[in-house]
């Protein structure tokens, strides 16, 4: 089995040496997602709006790699603030409507990446053999 990353022309490039997502067989393993434009600019103040640009983030790198949220087994919240996990569950709502929701795992970090970012999301998803 070999692994191949996946090109996202909706993103912008990561701004370190990894992946936004690696296709292992039939899985796919995103990247942490954080609330970014194209441009790298934080979009939102809140955690719902945040979430909302996050979710977008996840969905066009899925698209790109031929799979969408209805592959998503598991997800690993990171946060600002564990408290404010609570805020992000109409998004989540949202994204899984029709389904089952994964698996969650969701811990609170001393930091993030930047000041202003609420939130870093990390996917799995398996694809259909089909």
């Amino acid at each position: 089995m070999g692994i191949e990353a996946v090109d996202v022309e909706k993103l912008s490039p990561p701004p370190e040496p990894y992946s936004h997502a690696i296709r292992a067989g039939n899985t796919l393993y995103l990247a942490g997602q954080v609330a970014f434009d194209r441009d790298g600019q934080i979009v939102g103040d809140t955690v719902e709006e945040q979430a909302r640009q996050v979710w977008q983030n996840i969905t066009d790198i899925l698209e790109a790699a031929g799979s969408s949220v209805a592959d998503v087994v598991k997800v690993t919240y990171i946060m600002q603030d564990i408290r404010e996990i609570s805020e992000e569950f109409p998004v989540r709502e949202e994204v899984f409507a029709g389904r089952p929701p994964p698996a969650v795992t969701a811990m609170q970090a001393a930091a993030l990446g930047l000041p202003g970012l609420k939130m870093e999301v990390d996917v799995i998803a398996v694809m259909s053999d089909g």
